[in-house]
């Protein structure tokens, strides 16, 4: 049996790209002295918390759920994605109170989930899986945990799995993933336009620059959402205005509305415009950079 068909197994079943994305060398290594978590083969991580945003996105904190060796670390580079493989099939386990409401006030994700057969190499082995690319917004690397943030679609198959999960569900993740690789103080000046929950590999490489003490880039942040209530990151943006080499403006599409989740004041110098962003905003922030 050849290399290839010993990884099969691993398939997500999607017909994506990703084992194309997988005979690419891994250009990101792991700090010196240590090797990561992730080698490109799906690890089982634990969900421990799951807290809501906004209307529509949660965040997920996973932490490894298996043992490792003494010198292994969780190291995921800035920008960079990981793969979750959910079964095709719903979740037995219980799922989380928030997520329950959610799935109960949109009644089209409560659809079954649909067993998709797709011509696949290996015929024995069953379409069980799908799997979909989510940048970590956060990570511990001495205790092998990260978080992301997931907009619930209704319709959406990968949502529908995500309902089902709780506090202590097991979950598949894999990677590293991504051909972004930033190095110290290559540009003067950084500019980024990001729009909801797009703005996740922006914000992990502008944090990342942030924390190191000798890059000196100057960082300009544009995020459009569609209003107040559904701002992400917010007080982390507020926190990061603190850095001299920071500066970012929010601009949202329609006027706020009460909502549970987010208080519809605007804060104190906080940098957010209920307007839809145009051509002259985007001139004067790089101008201004």
């Amino acid at each position: 049996m050849s290399s290839e068909e010993e990884q099969l197994p691993e398939c997500c079943g999607s017909g994506c790209t990703n084992c194309v994305l997988d005979l690419k060398p891994d250009r990101h290594h792991a700090p010196v002295g240590t090797s990561n978590v992730f080698d490109r083969t799906y690890q089982r991580f634990i969900c421990c918390s799951i807290i809501q945003e906004t209307e529509q996105v949660f965040r997920f904190r996973f932490q490894l759920h298996q043992e490792r060796a003494p010198d292994q670390t969780l190291h995921v580079p800035p920008g960079c994605h990981l793969l979750l493989r959910a079964p095709r099939h719903r979740s037995k386990d219980v799922p989380d109170e928030k997520l329950k409401s959610w799935r109960e006030s949109h009644p089209a994700s409560c659809r079954p989930m649909l067993t998709v057969r797709i011509k696949k190499y290996d015929t024995q082995e069953d379409d069980l899986y799908l799997s979909r690319p989510y940048t970590p917004v956060a990570h511990r690397r001495e205790v092998c945990s990260f978080e992301v943030l997931v907009k619930m679609e209704p319709d959406g198959a990968m949502t529908d799995y995500l309902l089902s999960l709780g506090v202590g569900s097991v979950t598949e993740w894999k990677g590293v993933y991504g051909e972004f690789s930033w190095q110290r103080n290559r540009y003067r000046n950084l500019v980024a336009f990001a729009q909801g929950v797009g703005m996740a590999p922006i914000y992990s490489t502008f944090r990342a620059i942030l924390d190191d003490e000798e890059d000196e880039t100057r960082l300009t942040l544009v995020a459009c959402f569609r209003d107040l209530q559904s701002v992400l990151l917010r007080d982390q943006l507020r926190e990061m205005a603190g850095y001299w080499n920071f500066r970012y403006s929010i601009y949202t599409s329609r006027q706020s509305s009460d909502s549970t989740f987010r208080s519809d004041t605007i804060k104190y110098k906080e940098p957010i415009y209920e307007q839809r962003l145009d051509g002259k905003d985007v001139e004067r922030s790089s101008k201004n950079v």
